[in-house]
């Protein structure tokens, strides 16, 4: 609150002091007295306004200056956690880069014995597009060997290789291939495969059929001429897989397969 002063108090001390003047000079002196009084008053009065102002004006300073020190501490604070966060983040990726040699010498021997399980698989296999599944395992065996193929790259060239070879067990197909026949003569035949149930040829230029024999050779396969009764379902199936016909039961020539018994003398 402000202190206010009051004039006409201290005109009337000042006017016991003019005892034995007259009376119209006392009440004259006795005014201006007043008056000079009351200016000084108002004076005295302005400083204290002016005063009481500048500490409501500190006193609101040091209120905000307040607010921003609690809101620099919460600050402060919540960066301290942010720092604890990423610290504890920097250590497990340093703990992850330092396990990542192990991890690429671990990968190594597995991818590559991925490659040879399935080159095993394919020379097994039914002998369709012998040439281009060939040459996938030789473009995985050169990225294995070559220095600017990353780790993650080749196992993702090795995955595909793998798709790839699940595919073909689950379409038919049909394309231009050759055989050697017994005189040692390279014939161009018309390919078809059932998936991997069976192989089979069509030779337009005497009508001959014939199968792949998984069995024949020791289990290391032959073609077998097949009976004319199944000229006519081999060419449909062609004509299926090209998609000159409809779609229809086809007739495949089966016959029981077991692998071999490694253990067998």
């Amino acid at each position: 609150m402000k202190n206010v002063l009051y004039p006409a108090c201290n005109a009337l001390i000042a006017g016991f002091c003019l005892v034995g003047l007259p009376a119209s000079a006392q009440l004259e002196q006795a005014l201006e007295i007043g008056e000079q009084a009351t200016r000084n008053a108002e004076q005295v009065q302005t400083q204290i306004n002016q005063l009481d102002d500048e500490r409501s004006d500190l006193e609101r300073e040091y209120r905000s200056m307040l607010q921003e020190l609690t809101a620099a501490e919460l600050y402060v604070l919540q960066q301290e956690q942010v720092v604890e966060s990423q610290q504890e983040e920097l250590a497990s990726t340093r703990g992850q880069l330092e396990r990542i040699d192990e991890t690429k010498a671990q990968m190594m021997p597995m991818m590559l014995a991925m490659i040879a399980d399935l080159r095993t698989f394919v020379e097994a296999d039914l002998p369709f597009k012998t040439e281009m599944r060939m040459e996938r395992l030789a473009q995985l065996d050169t990225a294995m060997s070559a220095a600017d193929v990353t780790p993650a790259e080749r196992y993702r060239l090795i995955v595909e290789a793998y798709q790839a070879e699940m595919q073909y067990g689950n379409t038919i197909d049909t394309y231009q291939g050759s055989i050697t026949n017994a005189a040692g003569e390279t014939i161009a035949v018309d390919m078809f495969q059932y998936g991997r149930v069976a192989l089979v040829y069509y030779n337009p230029a005497n009508g001959e059929v014939a199968r792949w024999d998984r069995t024949a050779n020791d289990y290391e396969g032959a073609w077998e001429v097949l009976p004319s009764s199944f000229r006519r379902p081999i060419q449909d199936a062609i004509r299926i897989a090209e998609g000159t016909a409809q779609p229809a039961v086809l007739t495949a020539p089966l016959t029981p397969f077991t692998w071999p018994d490694p253990n067998a003398q």
